[in-house]
């Protein structure tokens, strides 16, 4: 029988979609929180996969004289390939909007903007 895997970031989703549904009825605080989380989240996960994706892997490890060498690992972070910066680049994108929308929010709640 097939086990089916629950993950929670479905349940923050519907969340969200619904503090986005109502912001109007809701206290501008919490719009503006659940608008950064979700552009905080979005960052991070965009970032680790431009990272991953781009930094070609550790190489090749061999023992020689009992120390551990890596051959070929690089020394600095690499463009990914071109097939691979789509959803690094959707990530990041939307989790620039939701934190600038989410600091739209801040300054216009405390009368500044």
């Amino acid at each position: 029988m097939r086990r089916k895997n629950f993950d929670m970031r479905w349940v923050a989703l519907a969340i969200g979609a619904v503090v986005v549904a109502s912001a109007n009825r809701l206290p501008w605080p919490i719009v503006a929180l659940v608008l950064a989380a979700g552009g905080v989240y979005l960052l991070r996960y965009g970032w680790q996969s431009w990272v991953r994706n781009g930094s070609g892997g550790r190489g090749k490890v061999v023992y020689w004289r009992g120390q551990r060498v890596e051959i070929g690992s690089p020394s600095r972070l690499r463009i990914p390939p071109w097939r691979e910066i789509g959803p690094a680049a959707i990530c990041l994108l939307f989790g620039v909007v939701l934190t600038l929308a989410s600091g739209a929010i801040i300054l216009r709640g405390l009368g500044i903007g």
